[in-house]
């Protein structure tokens, strides 16, 4: 039997606007019967030359599981002139590895001190990483060698911003309520 998405996230669906039906279906079949604890819905545009490409990624908490789906423009074919592609990762609480959270805070005195204006939420469960090489340089600059490269590793997993600019006060809110819940899962499974 496939569940039922809480009315709360398939609201948060619909004013994304992007395909939500697709990504009500893609959350249906992860949760395998598991009931959503909390959820983040993060619509994004992005400009690429003339043209516009949406993406949508939610994430959602269970008892046990975080859930990613993220939705993505296919690029059209002669076959396929449009598609969707949706990507759903399901994490086990106890596989993730980090929480990370940026947090900007306005100092211009209009807003309310120590109120967030924007946020980043990252969580890390070693799914994949990336690395950024660059040329490897000694200090002598007429040093004709060839030093080989060097760079960092870092994971890459999941990083949202959230701007109460872009996005509303309500969605910092919203973001900053789902990254508690998280932490708490998190800390729960590992107990």
């Amino acid at each position: 039997m496939t569940p039922v998405l809480p009315a709360a996230l398939r609201a948060d669906l619909e004013t994304a606007g992007y395909f939500p039906q697709t990504a009500a279906q893609s959350l249906e079949r992860s949760l395998r019967g598991a009931r959503p604890v909390a959820h983040l819905v993060r619509p994004e545009t992005t400009f690429d030359g003339p043209e516009v490409r949406r993406h949508l990624t939610v994430v959602v908490l269970t008892a046990t599981h975080l859930i990613v789906t993220h939705l993505d423009d296919d690029p059209a074919d002669a076959l396929n002139p449009s598609q969707v592609v949706s990507t759903t990762e399901r994490i086990a609480l106890r596989r993730i590895t980090a929480t990370g959270l940026s947090q900007v805070f306005d100092t211009d005195g209009k807003e309310n001190p120590g109120t967030e204006s924007e946020i980043t939420l990252g969580i890390s469960w070693d799914g994949s990483r990336r690395i950024d090489l660059e040329r490897a340089v000694c200090e002598d600059p007429s040093c004709q060698l060839d030093h080989g490269y060097t760079g960092t590793l870092a994971p890459s997993d999941l990083a949202l911003r959230v701007s109460s600019l872009a996005d509303g006060s309500s969605a910092v809110h919203a973001a900053l309520d789902f990254h508690d819940l998280l932490v708490d899962a998190i800390d729960a499974a590992s107990a």
